[in-house]
């Protein structure tokens, strides 16, 4: 038997207080010890010396792939840099790319993608991974539901690989037209459900902590098993990454991280 623990965290580029937020959420995750982590909003930039998933990889020392994308000039540290603000996996196992796609966009709201990787484990398995992050405008009507129905369709094509996890910022709660919708199509279980996570799940900061609402909108799903309609089987389902930093005042992100651990007979 093989346990791995998935988690996936919305980073929020180089937002708030980057570098302290790098430290508390590379100490956080050192001991929540995943060995995948899907990431959003991972944010490099040249200009300011700056790379998100290279510093995490490098202070959890795991291997890692990054799709750039959504290049514009962002505030860091009080001066406008270039930038991207990307997706990106990390693991304490070997990694292999596998391809991305370009969702539906609007111009003010360009660039979005899914991003496919492939996990390589120690006893031969492979788990195919992949990273999302849906649009965050609700004025357009149907753009996130034609996202997650463009997202169904490119993690349903053929994989030779009988485990295939989705996650992501969907920027839509496990409830909402969007989720339900890829859910449908896909055929996907909530990872965070099947490894019996408690309810109400919640993953927005401000939300939970100033408003008290409880708002998940980071999701991990799982495709059933090839040629069948069983699922692989989930354990320890929880929020983390939600630890308020003592010293600094400050959590990881504006997100919390979802986590869920894959057992394979």
């Amino acid at each position: 038997m093989e346990n791995v623990k998935i988690i996936t965290i919305n980073t929020w580029k180089c937002d708030g207080e980057y570098w302290v937020r790098m430290g508390i959420l590379a100490k956080q995750l050192k001991d929540l010890k995943p060995h995948v982590i899907a990431c959003q909003e991972c944010f490099y930039s040249e200009e300011a010396n700056a790379d998100t998933l290279k510093f995490l990889a490098k202070e959890l020392n795991m291997n890692y792939c990054f799709l750039p994308g959504r290049s514009k000039k962002r505030l860091f540290e009080g001066h406008l840099v270039n930038s991207t603000s990307g997706l990106g996996i990390l693991s304490v196992y070997p990694l292999t790319e596998t391809g991305s796609f370009d969702l539906p966009v609007v111009p003010e709201d360009n660039d979005r993608k899914a991003f496919q990787v492939n996990v390589n484990l120690p006893s031969g398995e492979t788990v195919t991974i992949t990273t999302t992050h849906l649009t965050h405008l609700g004025q357009h009507k149907g753009l996130r539901k034609a996202q997650a129905e463009a997202l169904a369709g490119f993690v349903s094509a053929d994989t030779p690989h009988p485990y295939h996890i989705i996650c992501g910022d969907f920027n839509a709660t496990p409830d909402s037209e969007a989720v339900m919708t890829f859910r449908e199509l896909s055929k996907a279980a909530d990872c965070y459900t099947e490894g019996n996570g408690i309810e109400p799940r919640y993953s927005l900061t401000d939300a939970y902590y100033k408003a008290n609402k409880q708002v998940c909108v980071d999701q991990i799903f799982t495709l059933p098993l090839p040629n069948t309609d069983n699922y692989p089987q989930f354990i320890n389902s929880a929020v983390v990454l939600n630890i308020l930093d003592e010293t600094s005042g400050l959590y990881p992100s504006d997100h919390f991280g979802i986590t869920t651990t894959l057992v394979i007979p």
